[in-house]
């Protein structure tokens, strides 16, 4: 039997089980390691909890290095640029050491810079590059922060554009989280079978919803989790409460830099919603499961396509309240699985979920096409399956 080739995954922003938040890596990482030796690294600096790891959570057959970097506090920060930085440079320490041990390198963008370093090390290392986008970093940044959100803002970022380009470059095989951000990535018009989307989706999909659940005279539990600032649209979900019908309930599952704020603003207008905190995902999960809607509340400027939060939405089988224009979101729910309301227009947003309080009666087929979508599009047992086809392509190639 031949020698089992190396590759390792660079995901830096990377979740672990036990933690709050999900992403595709772990389940890449193990994966792959069910045909090839697979060493994972990652930060000891969880970017979510904003805390220092102590130890690595055990993945079967899968060598997981943490990296060093002094951590931040505020995601829009100097001192994310400045902990970024020494990240890079001790990865590219590790790279040094290392590098030659690898025939192919399946790398999270962003980091910009660590990818870039793969770039620059690769023909001498010898090891092939897959650069997975879940996130085009600068672009992303031109909604949250208002700074880039216009001319001026677009033309300086645009050394670090190329830049992005340039790294892009590199790439022998790309993966995106979406088509709009493999159009973006696809600089050097790489052939059809060295590219694909794959949303990043989940383990799990719900297989049916029980239908006693649209038809209960209980309140509508509507539901956003994930992230409490940047490019999300989260004041429009707290003044929306104030205007919805006694028998709508809205619930919020995350954490961020904006939760304190949002908080204070909730309790300015009586409380209406119900701030559940950060949470491991498993758990977050089922109290997902158990809503009636999920609500995608993104700023109308933001950069993002399909989410985490999508994914989760969509393989929990729930109904989607969304403000996303991105054309790619808006096609998918157009199939009946979605509604969409204007973002930063809190009376929008109420009205989509007193009337959906008012007509449970459509729940129930909104949620057949989304459970649908999900086996198609967001299973990770089916659709990971072109990663693998791509990896196996790429180091044959």
């Amino acid at each position: 039997m031949p020698n089992k080739k190396n590759i390792l995954l660079l995901a830096p922003y990377l979740s672990f089980p036990d933690e709050p938040g999900a992403n595709r890596f772990i389940t890449v990482a193990t994966m792959l390691a069910e045909h090839y030796n697979v060493t994972l690294v990652t930060s000891r600096f969880c970017h979510l909890l904003k805390k220092q790891r102590t130890k690595t959570y055990p993945l079967d057959k899968v060598n997981t290095i943490l990296i060093d970097e002094p951590g931040y506090k505020k995601n829009v920060s100097l001192g994310r640029l400045t902990s970024h930085r020494v990240f890079s440079q001790n990865f590219e320490k590790y790279l040094k050491a290392h590098g030659n041990e690898f025939d192919l390198v399946y790398s999270a963008y962003p980091l910009i810079y660590t990818n870039y370093l793969l770039g620059k090390y690769k023909d001498a290392y010898g090891y092939k590059l897959i650069i997975d986008v879940q996130d085009i970093w600068p672009d992303s940044i031109m909604g949250p922060v208002s700074l880039f959100a216009n001319p001026i803002g677009h033309l300086l970022l645009k050394p670090i554009n190329q830049y992005a380009d340039k790294t892009y470059s590199f790439a022998d095989g790309l993966v995106a989280v979406s088509q709009t951000y493999l159009d973006k990535a696809d600089v050097t018009a790489l052939p059809d079978d060295k590219k694909t989307v794959v949303f990043i989706g989940a383990d799990w999909v719900t297989d049916h919803i029980d239908p006693d659940k649209y038809t209960t005279d209980e309140p509508l539990v509507a539901t956003y989790i994930g992230t409490m600032g940047g490019s999300y649209d989260l004041d429009t979900v707290v003044e929306a409460a104030k205007l919805c019908n006694d028998n709508v309930v809205i619930q919020m599952i995350g954490t961020g830099p904006d939760e304190e704020r949002l908080r204070a603003l909730n309790e300015k207008n009586g409380n209406r919603v119900q701030f559940l905190g950060a949470m491991p995902y498993d758990q977050a999960m089922s109290l997902l499961k158990q809503s009636d809607v999920a609500i995608n509340a993104i700023k109308s400027l933001a950069q993002q396509s399909i989410t985490n939060k999508l994914s989760d939405y969509f393989c929990s089988g729930l109904p989607i309240l969304s403000c996303q224009e991105n054309q790619e979101v808006k096609d998918l729910l157009a199939k009946g699985g979605g509604r969409h309301y204007q973002a930063s227009q809190p009376s929008s947003l109420a009205k989509e979920l007193n009337y959906l309080a008012q007509h449970r009666n459509e729940l129930a087929k909104m949620s057949e096409i989304n459970i649908e979508l999900a086996k198609q599009h967001f299973w990770r047992p089916v659709s990971y399956q072109r990663i693998l086809n791509l990896v196996a392509s790429t180091l044959a190639s």
